[in-house]
């Protein structure tokens, strides 16, 4: 897929614009459970995948059938997720289909006409207590102060003016202010104290470089969401795809026998993946590849099966390193064995993190002073 600048890809843009648009879907995760979502100009579905791991079902539709042929390429495993070539103006779906619609830094890319006809059109697809999630850049930062012009964004907003469109359809709007700062965080150790002051260097603006709103016409439907959060990154996220791959030979995994998961960790790098073996020829073993191309420190500390657990073993881990395992090669992989013959169900918890460039040069210091030691 051509790269434009416009459509964000994992891995391929730089630490700031991912750190922005990952934050977003981060923020709003906590109250997708057991929803219907709809990702309106969903691009290239990283966002769909994400919020898939939390909805109840994700669909997303891009104008772009390239970009829904992509989509459908990468991230066909995940069952709850399905793509579709379809307009912002004519949504192809019944009235109240949805419970939450996202669309995030989209709206600006069409003009005020097709603005205007998907608001109507959300109204419709959304249930009664529908929430519809909406970012675009605040004109007067993005724009107006920086003195640059996106030639992508045809029709930008300024504050009260998304208040008033955003109005026309929707009695009940919350609006957010987001923007990327440097800053130094101070927290207790135990991350006991949830209350964060934000002191602004005069120089700064109030206002937001990007605005997010939650609008629905139910009063107190938009109460579950609260998108007030700091996003801390220092290292590229990107989009973690894990595997388990089934044998039906002795240490023979081939990519006909894989499933892949999206890995997401909590506040303290735990994860949790489960599989679905039920429809595939199973063997005593799998193996298990929490992601590629990346040095990590990675543990499975719990399996749970309908199967029976015999072992879980890392197979090519350097030493145990904190909390986990460290792998420092492309391809970290645990092998399971045990009985799994009428098993339908595989369950992965563990301890995972993608080690930063500091972490690493730490590591490689402490080889080579092994290596010296050693030496002499």
């Amino acid at each position: 897929m051509k790269y434009t600048g416009e459509r964000f890809i994992p891995d391929n843009d730089g630490l700031e614009i991912e750190a922005e648009h990952v934050h977003r879907y981060k923020a709003i995760t906590s109250g997708l459970k057991n929803l219907k979502v709809l990702d309106a100009g969903c691009g290239t579905g990283y966002g769909s995948l994400f919020m898939s791991q939390y909805a109840k079902e994700v669909i997303g539709i891009d104008i772009s059938q390239e970009t829904i042929t992509w989509c459908e390429e990468h991230y066909s495993d995940q069952k709850n997720l399905k793509f579709l070539q379809a307009s912002l103006e004519n949504l192809p779906f019944s009235d109240s289909e949805f419970d939450c619609i996202v669309i995030f830094e989209v709206i600006e890319h069409v003009d005020a006409q097709i603005q205007n006809m998907f608001l109507k059109e959300a109204k419709r697809i959304l249930k009664p207590d529908g929430i519809l999630i909406m970012s675009t850049p605040n004109r007067s930062i993005y724009t107006d102060k920086s003195g640059y012009t996106n030639p992508y964004h045809i029709a930008e907003f300024y504050i009260n003016d998304f208040k008033e469109y955003l109005n026309q359809e929707f009695l009940y709007t919350k609006l957010y202010n987001q923007s990327l700062h440097v800053i130094s965080n101070i927290s207790d150790e135990a991350f006991n104290e949830r209350r964060t002051r934000i002191f602004h260097n005069a120089s700064l603006d109030n206002d937001g470089k990007y605005m997010i709103a939650l609008c629905s016409n139910k009063k107190g439907a938009i109460s579950p969401f609260d998108l007030g959060s700091i996003y801390k990154y220092d290292s590229a996220l990107g989009i973690n795809m894990a595997s388990l791959y089934s044998s039906l030979e002795e240490n023979l995994y081939s990519q006909d026998l894989r499933q892949t998961k999206l890995l997401t960790t909590e506040g303290d790098n735990t994860f949790s993946l489960s599989f679905d073996i039920s429809q595939i020829a199973k063997s005593g073993q799998f193996r298990f590849d929490p992601i590629e191309n990346c040095f990590c420190i990675c543990n499975v500390e719990e399996v749970l099966s309908d199967g029976e657990i015999e072992s879980v073993t890392p197979l090519n881990a350097l030493k145990y390193h904190k909390k986990g395992f460290l792998f420092m090669n492309i391809d970290p992989q645990f092998e399971i064995k045990g009985k799994f013959d009428q098993a339908t169900f595989i369950t992965l918890k563990g301890y995972f993190k993608i080690m930063t460039q500091v972490e690493i040069s730490e590591i490689v210091d402490e080889i080579y002073k092994q290596l010296v030691e050693a030496t002499n």
